[in-house]
């Protein structure tokens, strides 16, 4: 029997790491946003129902009118603009200038004064000359895409207060591609490579001397496209397809697979989500 306490377990993380780059197989979330026009779709997306699949996380968070809240990797303000509404105050931590320009345009509609920006990766931050900590609830939505985990880690609990949550993908491959699958070894002539779970932020903490709470919920993602090739364009730029080979694969495939719906083109999948919080204590 293996003893998971022996387990470093922030070396497997950076194992993962590791594995992405020298496959290749898709671009990184440093690259795939660097598309200003990329940023402006998400943008589009988050807002979707009156941001409900942001509601959905923040209704599970312990927040009040009276928090202050840091969230790291907010992209266009995805939990930021609706969390501005019920706390006291937000600081958006955001790497991506293209994100960011949505996330000031979101402000600037809706006359927001109470979030203040911070553009840097989170690795980059130092909480002593960046940030106004301690702050009541700290959040990273799906934006923990760094190579040292433990020290990401470290730096969120060092500068909350009371809460500290992390939403990530529960899945043992690729989430964001997991309909593709069927084809991944047409695509790349390998099988889908394996992906950070949330079994290691969970027992990473455990070794530091947190002991967090992990929930897993269902959700169902629906993207849509004008047309096929509008599909393609984006699928394509996503999956990091260098070639016509790969090109014609992944048409053929989306041509079979995609819904269409109100002159619109549907590519739907259920994920599984994780939320890890921990409490700190008094």
């Amino acid at each position: 029997m293996i003893d998971i306490s022996k387990i470093d377990w922030n070396q497997a993380w950076k194992e993962v790491e590791l594995e992405k780059k020298e496959k290749n197989e898709f671009a990184s979330c440093t690259e795939r946003w660097k598309d200003r026009e990329r940023c402006r779709k998400f943008n589009q997306k988050v807002q979707e129902d009156n941001w409900k699949r942001a509601w959905e996380r923040i209704q599970v968070m312990k927040c009040t009118p009276s928090s202050r809240v840091l969230d790291i990797g907010a992209g266009p303000g995805t939990l930021a603009i609706p969390l501005s509404g019920i706390v006291r105050h937000v600081t958006a931590v955001e790497p991506s200038p293209g994100m960011l320009e949505c996330l000031h345009e979101n402000m600037k509609e809706r006359e927001i004064i109470n979030i203040s920006t911070l553009q840097k990766n989170w690795e980059d931050v130092d909480p002593a000359t960046d940030l106004d900590a301690p702050y009541d609830v700290v959040v990273a939505s799906y934006s923990l895409g760094v190579q040292d985990l433990r020290a990401a880690l470290e730096k969120m609990d060092e500068v909350s207060a009371k809460y500290a949550y992390i939403f990530w993908f529960a899945h043992l491959k690729s989430p964001r591609f997991q309909h593709y699958h069927a084809i991944w070894e047409d695509l790349f002539g390998i099988s889908p490579s394996p992906r950070h779970t949330p079994n290691i932020i969970f027992n990473l903490l455990n070794q530091m001397g947190i002991y967090a709470n992990v929930e897993i919920s269902r959700t169902e993602n629906i993207t849509r496209f004008s047309s096929i090739g509008d599909a393609v364009a984006d699928q394509r730029d996503a999956l990091n397809l260098t070639d016509e080979r790969q090109v014609s694969v992944l048409t053929e495939y989306l041509e079979k697979f995609l819904l269409k719906e109100n002159r619109q083109y549907l590519l739907k999948s259920k994920s599984y989500q994780a939320k890890i919080w921990w409490e700190k204590e008094s």
